[in-house]
């Protein structure tokens, strides 16, 4: 009996244990088709394009950088053109020379963009499509208005622009009437561009913070929005204007642009307790009669940026030291300064008045950091560089970019008679930022913050790569050859 037992009860452990076994196996066969579909999954998304792999929402951000090619990014794909489709932001940049005699097509891009803000460029010989537009006309955020000024203002009657805070005009030297009703519906308006300004921009006379519209001949800024305006722009004739000194109040005013050729009546006439940024362009190679600046240079305290852009030409106009000086005494607290390359000579010339030492740039005496646009090695005079080596104690920080293929070689390897231009700026500032300065024939220069960069040309247009420029550019670096120096050569 007691073997009849151990026998049955061995029985009953065997089929316990295959039982476990055929669970277990059956667990095997249930992890192999699992691994098998996840390895089917890796296949095929190892033939995913990477960008197929973005999420919906970053795919649209990139599309957004390239909006103006969304009509052929949207055939790409499905999901490309479903993406682009749903996205408001991708449509609500209009141009309205690219729907001309297709006001379906533009009533299709206003419906994608939804109730997004919009931003807007109008034309005046598009009458029906100027009208699609105005009925969005409160989501417009960014206007521009090109053509017939006028004509189309006049359009704009019935119609208030409650979201509008960029507006520019080209006035294209018509009258500019219809302005004066446009500013008083245009309750956010920040920034304000006028161009092609022919005419006496309002009467004279006007209440501090208020111009009169007394007269007939109402002119460019009367009513203009002065208590929310942060950014204003002019462009044009202003030698002919007659302001009363400080008749223009700009509470809030925070940069402002002149493009003219006689920008200090404007100047005089404002007061901008907030400004903090000047940008300056002549407009014409020939000025006017040169008139100076009469009023009080401590309501510009504030100026912190300043820019002089290059004039129309090549030759620097007769009366630009007279500016130069100028605009270093109306503007003496100055930080940071962008110089195209004709300033040069007006800023760094010693004054012409006997016995006065320094040059115009010498009232800047907080200035950090100046940059030289469009620099040509070959016309930098001796006034340039003497003053660096007269004030190496400033820890002035200097950027120079320049646009030209002339080369100097002198500018970086010292000949027996005179040191490398980089090496006299490197000893004399705490910083020197180049970009695309030429070296020597072959090679452009690109330092920042230690490093350094040469780009050549191809050899078949240049001479042979000097190695003394190697030399002389290891020299200068704090840091080893080896790891600052890297020269990556076109191949033919």
């Amino acid at each position: 009996m007691n073997e009849l037992f151990d026998a049955r009860a061995k029985l009953a452990r065997l089929k316990r244990r295959e039982s476990e076994l055929v669970e277990e196996l059956l667990d095997v066969h249930k992890a192999v088709a699992a691994q098998k579909l996840v390895i089917d999954e890796l296949i095929k998304a190892s033939t995913i394009p990477p960008i197929n792999l973005l999420p919906n929402e970053l795919l649209a951000q990139i599309f957004l950088l390239i909006r103006s090619e969304r009509e052929k990014l949207a055939h790409v794909s499905r999901r490309w053109r479903a993406v682009i489709f749903d996205t408001p932001s991708i449509w609500n940049e209009i141009d309205l020379s690219c729907y001309e005699g297709c006001p379906e097509l533009l009533k299709l891009h206003l419906e994608r963009s939804r109730q997004s803000p919009l931003t807007v460029s109008l034309y005046s010989d598009q009458q029906p499509e100027v009208d699609i537009v105005l009925l969005h006309a409160n989501r417009i955020h960014v206007l521009r208005i090109f053509g017939d000024a006028e004509y189309i203002i006049d359009r704009f009657a019935s119609f208030t622009f409650p979201a509008l805070e960029f507006l520019f005009v080209d006035l294209h030297a018509r009258s500019a009437d219809p302005l004066l009703s446009l500013y008083s519906r245009t309750p956010t308006l920040k920034c304000l561009q006028l161009h092609r300004l022919y005419d006496h921009p309002f009467p004279a006379g006007p209440a501090p913070g208020q111009l009169s519209t007394s007269t007939p001949h109402i002119t460019y800024l009367s009513n203009i929005p002065f208590q929310s305006l942060t950014h204003l722009s002019l462009e044009g004739e202003m030698d002919s204007w007659r302001l009363p000194p400080d008749s223009i109040h700009f509470p809030v005013l925070e940069s402002l642009e002149l493009r003219s050729n006689c920008p200090m009546p404007f100047l005089e006439a404002i007061v901008a307790p907030k400004l903090e940024q000047f940008e300056f362009y002549r407009t014409l190679y020939i000025p006017p009669e040169y008139k100076a600046f009469h009023g009080p240079t401590s309501k510009f305290d504030n100026v912190r940026h300043i820019v002089f852009a290059a004039t129309p030409g090549e030759l620097v106009p007769f009366d630009a030291f007279d500016l130069a000086q100028e605009f270093c005494y109306v503007f003496p607290g100055v930080r940071h300064a962008k110089i195209h390359m004709q300033h040069l000579h007006p800023l760094f010339s010693p004054y012409r008045t006997v016995g006065h030492p320094h040059t115009p740039i010498d009232n800047w005496t907080r200035l950090e950091t100046l940059e030289i646009q469009d620099l040509d090695v070959n016309k930098v005079d001796v006034h340039f560089v003497n003053w660096f080596r007269m004030r190496k104690d400033l820890g002035l920080h200097l950027k120079l970019i320049s646009e030209r293929r002339t080369a100097n070689h002198n500018f970086v390897a010292p000949d027996a008679f005179k040191p490398g231009l980089y090496q006299t700026f490197q000893e004399c500032c705490a910083s020197v930022e180049l970009c695309c300065v030429p070296m020597s024939s072959p090679m452009y220069l690109s330092v920042s913050a230690n490093s350094l960069q040469l780009f050549t040309c191809p050899l078949r247009e240049f001479d042979q790569v000097n190695p003394t420029d190697l030399v002389a550019l290891a020299r200068m670096c704090s840091t080893e050859p080896a790891d600052m120096l890297r020269a990556q050569f076109w191949t033919l």
